[in-house]
């Protein structure tokens, strides 16, 4: 009886151990974008147009008059003054520990607190939102980059309370979000196989 010798299996290569130099090299803390547009009143006067327009339409139907061509012109130039207005600012998370000492300089006035106190909160305000506030938002912002504080603080007070609420709200959305992944993509995979590729 002949028996044949069986080579073992090759071991695969052992994966590198995984270093905290690696991992902190993969950090990249989250960003967002805030389009907004700094021309409030071409922006509400957009909503108006757009309802003239179709009150128009329906006189120039009914009487056949050309009075909603002169509408629509109207439009397209504050369609274009607004949009020339728009801005979008880049905001970034900054790290636990600056947060954290950002929080620790803008604590709550003394006022804030007995205010909270008195509407029967148990606990006091983490911060002054009136002054952490625009130094979150300053400290996040790195797109447009303002050229100094001052400049920052002449944009902060030029704002409405509607604006610097649509800044503030990203600073401390982007400041806690988190990278969670769902699963790939079904949609990729199924493009990607129809052209014959293949998928990750």
């Amino acid at each position: 009886m002949t028996t044949t010798s069986r080579k073992p299996p090759a071991r695969r290569a052992a994966k590198p151990a995984l270093t905290f130099a690696a991992v902190r090299a993969k950090i990249q803390r989250p960003r967002h974008i805030v389009d907004m547009v700094l021309d409030a009143e071409a922006s509400a006067e957009i909503e108006s147009l757009e309802a003239l327009l179709e009150r128009a339409q329906r006189h120039d139907e009914a009487n056949g008059a050309e009075t909603a061509r002169d509408v629509a012109k109207h439009l397209q130039e504050v369609e274009a003054q607004a949009e020339a207005s728009r801005v979008r600012f880049t905001l970034e998370a900054i790290t636990h520990r600056a947060y954290q000492q950002l929080r620790a300089e803008h604590p709550p006035t003394k006022e804030q607190i007995e205010a909270a106190a008195g509407r029967g909160g148990s606990e006091e305000p983490a911060f002054d939102p009136d002054a952490f506030a625009p130094a979150l938002v300053e400290a996040q912002l790195i797109e447009p980059k303002p050229a100094d504080p001052a400049e920052f603080a002449a944009f902060w007070d030029d704002l409405s309370d509607g604006q610097l609420g649509q800044l503030w709200q990203a600073a401390i959305s982007v400041q806690f979000q988190t990278g969670e992944l769902g699963p790939p993509s079904q949609a990729a995979a199924d493009i990607l196989r129809s052209f014959g590729m293949a998928t990750g």
